[in-house]
């Protein structure tokens, strides 16, 4: 479970050649760190700790390794290879090395081991304020981490530093939630430590039934394929304990003499080790062995065991007065009450070192909290610049889109106002017209046909029947003129009416067969147009007609008039004849005669198209009713 070396410093060092063969070639710093860091690991594995110490030597001998990246991790892996040596007092002072190291690691796995080993430490030296400080700090970080592995180890070590307290309570609910995380994992090693931690607080409590089951769950993983002696040692003293409260005296020798045969293949001052010396020393003095009891007790008091001197010393002081030393065993039992004294003086003391590695810790945490803060007040800043200018911009288009639209508003407001200006010229240019023709219209009919009806009837009366007929003619035809200007059926036929007559007025006076409506399903309603649209249409109609006559030798006009179910009107005057405006210089008549045609359409805002083909020529005017208009005709 606990992985220290880095994967991409096993990568690194996959490419490395060995040492020896590298001589008198210049590789990387981090190559060669990276080498020996691997080398080391591997041998810490295989428990050749003065070889693997020896590589780390190597590695903390070599120029510029303080500045490397590896360094605290080098750190790091040699403290914990100190600890698996008994070196405590170093060890812990190069865990407390690789603390600053730990804010600019983003492996949160790293975090975990290292408060691990510090709370280890720290409960190794009997100072618990600090142990519980990084257990707990651990154990947070492997949370936030999600490693069950990880907590079910952390819950392991705490309820080991809660039993050494004697608060059983919280050391039981610590190893119940450890055995749950761990049994969801492959962690083999940690399940065992689980089981076997797990007896020994079950006995302590009086739950031996479950103590013996927890001892022999332990014992059969320490026996299984993947067990070694240093499991199996670490049982005996879950076993003693059972077997003590069972009352098993011959089971308890057993197992005492499997640790004795077992105890040669463990390192010197292993931890396990020293737990079955304790356990066994326990055993020979209950069993008031004293003289091989009093052996492992002098062992005991002479090694850095962490074994609590008072009842250690009080257990001296009964083997040697039952071995026949009074002299001794009043030694010890006055170090015994001295140490006694003595334990509330190193209380303070520890208490006092708790204290300040508290302060400094929380000074590093505190000042690693304010860079952070900084860094949060920059972005912070930052971002509301950023705002600031988001809203700026924002602004700055928001007047531009409302300048742009103005302008639009005004450019339609302009080209509405022209329009409007260029439609009331053409109504103004039309009146003009009409009023020309109403007067012309009106001077002819009035005036010269009167005149020219008094000089036929003086030639009629001079006997001059010849000029009478010819002043006839004339007459007749300023009549027509002055009908084609004004005819007086306007004022009371409908427009329908009108042009039916125009068509056939121009058949008989022209020849050309000139139809309206012809074969139409919908012709446009008499009383459906305003009186001013329908002149309108009434005069372009004129206008077409004649310049067709005139101009197409057309020998068929059509003429229709028709609503669409959409409310446009449409207008269409069809001809057999050649185009009507071919691209050839325009008379002044004709020129006059078309902007007539255009004024007048635009009076009345309608669209004109002309349609040229082989077979026929077609003009096609579009409108519709304007609402405001109220006479109809």
């Amino acid at each position: 479970m606990r992985t220290y070396c880095l994967h991409l410093i096993l990568l690194i060092s996959a490419f490395v050649i060995p040492l020896s063969e590298s001589k008198g070639k210049e590789l990387p710093t981090d190559t060669l760190l990276a080498h020996l860091y691997d080398q080391a690991v591997s041998l810490m594995g295989e428990g050749e700790y003065d070889s693997a110490q020896a590589y780390f030597d190597k590695a903390f001998a070599m120029e510029g390794v303080t500045g490397s990246p590896l360094y605290p991790v080098l750190l790091n892996e040699q403290a914990t290879l100190l600890f698996y040596k008994g070196e405590l007092a170093r060890s812990l002072e190069m865990k407390k090395s690789v603390l600053p190291y730990l804010p600019e690691v983003e492996d949160l796995e790293k975090h975990v081991s290292v408060y691990n080993d510090l709370g280890v430490l720290y409960h190794r030296f009997n100072r618990q304020d600090s142990s519980l400080y990084f257990y707990n700090k651990a154990l947070d970080a492997a949370r936030q981490y999600g490693d069950k592995s990880w907590i079910g180890n952390l819950n392991l070590n705490l309820a080991v530093f809660y039993f050494n307290l004697r608060n059983y309570e919280d050391a039981e609910r610590h190893i119940d939630d450890a055995l749950r995380y761990v049994l969801q994992t492959d962690d083999l090693p940690t399940t065992f430590a689980a089981w076997q931690v797990r007896s020994a607080i079950k006995a302590q409590i009086g739950k031996t039934e479950e103590a013996g089951a927890s001892i022999q769950q332990a014992w059969q993983i320490a026996c299984g394929p993947e067990g070694n002696a240093e499991w199996k040692v670490r049982c005996i003293p879950g076993m003693y304990r059972y077997f003590q409260r069972k009352g098993m005296t011959d089971s308890i020798r057993y197992y005492i003499g499997i640790g004795n045969k077992l105890l040669g293949k463990l390192p010197p001052h292993n931890i396990s080790a020293v737990g079955f010396i304790q356990t066994r020393g326990l055993a020979n003095y209950e069993q008031k062995r004293y003289a091989e009891a009093l052996k492992d007790f002098i062992y005991l008091n002479t090694h850095p065991t962490g074994s609590e001197k008072k009842s250690l010393f009080e257990k001296m002081a009964v083997c040697y007065h039952h071995l026949g030393n009074p002299q001794k065993a009043f030694a010890y039992m006055d170090s015994a009450r001295m140490w006694a004294d003595s334990l509330a003086k190193q209380e303070v003391t520890s208490q006092m070192a708790e204290v300040k590695v508290k302060y400094e810790t929380q000074e590093k945490e505190l000042e690693i909290t304010r860079l952070r803060e900084k860094v949060l007040k920059q972005e912070a800043d930052s971002l509301k610049i950023a705002l600031a200018l988001i809203a700026g911009l924002a602004c700055l288009v928001i007047i531009l889109l409302q300048q742009r639209h103005k302008r639009r508003n005004a450019e339609r407001e302009l080209l509405r106002m022209r329009q409007e200006k260029e439609l009331e010229s053409a109504r103004s240019y039309i009146e003009g017209l009409e009023e020309e023709c109403r007067h012309f219209a009106k001077e002819l009919h009035d005036g010269t046909a009167n005149d020219l009806l008094a000089l036929e009837m003086k030639a009629r009366t001079e006997k001059q029947a010849s000029m009478a007929e010819a002043i006839k003619q004339v007459r007749e035809n300023v009549r027509t003129i002055s009908h084609e200007l004004m005819p007086p059926e306007f004022e009371s036929l409908s427009l329908n009416e009108i042009l039916s007559q125009h068509a056939r007025s121009l058949t008989e006076n022209t020849g050309v067969r000139v139809s309206y409506n012809e074969g139409s399903s919908s012709p446009t309603p008499p009383d459906a147009l305003p009186q001013r649209t329908a002149r309108e249409v009434y005069r372009i109609v004129q206008e077409i007609t004649m310049n067709v006559i005139k101009h197409t030798d057309a020998s068929s006009i059509g003429i229709r008039l028709t609503r669409h179910t959409d409310g446009n009107i449409l207008l269409q005057i069809t001809d057999n004849g050649h185009p009507i405006y071919p691209n050839r210089p325009q008379t002044e008549e004709k020129g006059i005669g078309l902007r007539t045609i255009s004024d007048r359409a635009k009076a009345i805002r309608a669209t004109i198209e002309n349609q040229t083909g082989e077979k026929e020529n077609r003009f096609i005017m579009t409108f519709k009713i304007e609402s405001n208009e109220r006479e109809f005709v």
